[in-house]
């Protein structure tokens, strides 16, 4: 069929690649009916004070990780799984109904933290089980059209709230958003269905804090947790930059949300583009290492001109870039990364890698920010150098999964075959 020869789906793997697609454009849709307010409740915080705000939300992922690992350790995948998007759906209820007579200083804070915890951990636990229904194989072939599938939700998230926030009210969109997500979980269910095997149904077992000391004990890992720190650095130092150049443009509430709300458009025109055309052509024919370093030496012609031109409208490119780059290219070839380890790493040590050390990484940025005291150009100059070395570190990573995918392929070879054949 002509749509299988553009995304190279090949016999057997239509069924699954529907429901991963319709799960992730639901999940990310959800998401995205809530960033917008977000990005606001992050400007009416201060840029000056969102150092704490990531700090918080650090704090947040350090009493969700344990409580994680300890449901990891005893629960089936499928409960796992309807427990964690259970229990976010549930939490949105309990927001809609604080703010349903408007936001309180406290209630937006806890929002915008809450928002930027949960999001992390469903993403995490959605990507971990398409590596657990997907091998290595398919997925530098099939990932990326996944992926287009979070941005096809990220383009119609905004425009629900746009199309319904008058109607529903700010609080109402919660439950929109709560709605998207258990439709989510029912779409990855039926992925799951399609690649029923005896471990899926069994508790994982160990420790609660099990994914720490994976990634403490094995070398990629390791290399994995510094590509995400270096990465949401760069991302946070970019972000404090756009909220105090956009707080000092003087634009009223409804512009700036318009502002972010454009923002977010394009980037997942952007990133879909990437997703559905690029990231598994790239995979496939110059790997995934190369994958993961285009983006960060893309950055370094728009980081040296923000630097001779510290404007608004730079930031905004840069912010482009990055955030459709990382959406389109860096986020599938990293998920490609997680079918080169075992199944308990992708449950516990992914887990803590796209939560806590993401979180930590923020944090580590924002009080990095704050301390350095530099300015815009301060900022682009010295975000040169962590460009290039995240570049390597990419390389370096695509390299040490193919020898780990080939270390591990006599072993695995019985298990590949049943999950590629569906």
């Amino acid at each position: 069929m002509p749509w299988r020869r553009l995304v190279d789906c090949r016999a057997g793997e239509g069924r699954a690649l529907f429901w991963s697609f319709a799960a992730f454009f639901l999940l990310l849709a959800g998401y995205y009916v809530l960033r917008p307010v977000r990005e606001e409740m992050g400007v009416q915080i201060g840029p000056d004070k969102l150092q704490w705000a990531f700090t918080l939300t650090l704090v947040g992922m350090l009493v969700i990780v344990p409580l994680y690992g300890w449901a990891a350790a005893r629960l089936p995948r499928r409960a796992l799984l309807a427990a964690v998007f259970g229990i976010t759906a549930l939490l949105l209820t309990g927001f809609r109904a604080w703010i349903a007579g408007g936001a309180s200083p406290a209630a937006a804070l806890a929002l915008f933290v809450w928002v930027s915890v949960f999001n992390l951990v469903v993403v995490s636990l959605f990507w971990t089980a398409m590596a657990d229904s997907f091998t290595h194989a398919q997925a530098r072939r099939l990932f990326g059209v996944i992926a287009a599938g979070g941005s096809s939700g990220a383009l119609v998230g905004p425009a629900i709230t746009a199309l319904s926030v008058h109607a529903v009210g700010v609080h109402g969109l919660l439950l929109v958003s709560a709605a998207l997500m258990m439709l989510s979980l029912l779409c990855i269910l039926r992925v799951l269905d399609d690649h029923l095997q005896a471990e899926l149904l069994q508790p994982l077992g160990g420790r609660v804090l099990a994914g720490l000391a994976e990634i403490a004990s094995s070398p990629f890992l390791a290399m994995i947790a510094l590509l995400i720190v270096l990465q949401s650095v760069l991302a946070t130092f970019v972000y404090f930059e756009q909220a105090r150049l956009v707080k000092e443009a003087a634009l009223s509430t409804e512009a700036r949300t318009q502002l972010f709300a454009l923002i977010d458009l394009t980037v997942n025109l952007i990133a879909l583009g990437l997703q559905a055309m690029v990231a598994g052509r790239l995979m496939q024919r110059l790997g995934v290492g190369i994958t993961l370093a285009a983006v960060p030496v893309l950055l370094v012609v728009p980081l040296a001109a923000l630097a001779a031109i510290p404007l608004l409208i730079t930031v905004l490119l840069i912010q482009v870039i990055s955030r459709a780059g990382g959406h389109g290219l860096l986020r599938p070839a990293r998920e490609a990364l997680f079918t080169a380890v075992g199944r308990e790493s992708r449950y516990k040590a992914k887990n803590v890698l796209d939560t806590v050390v993401t979180r930590a990484g923020d944090a580590f940025g924002g009080w990095l920010h704050a301390a350095a005291g530099m300015g815009t150009s301060g900022v682009a100059l010295a975000a040169i150098p962590a460009s290039l070395a995240l570049a390597w570190l990419g390389i370096r990573l695509g390299t040490r999964c193919q020898q780990q995918v080939a270390e591990a392929a006599p072993e695995a070879g019985a298990e590949t075959a049943q999950r590629g054949a569906w």
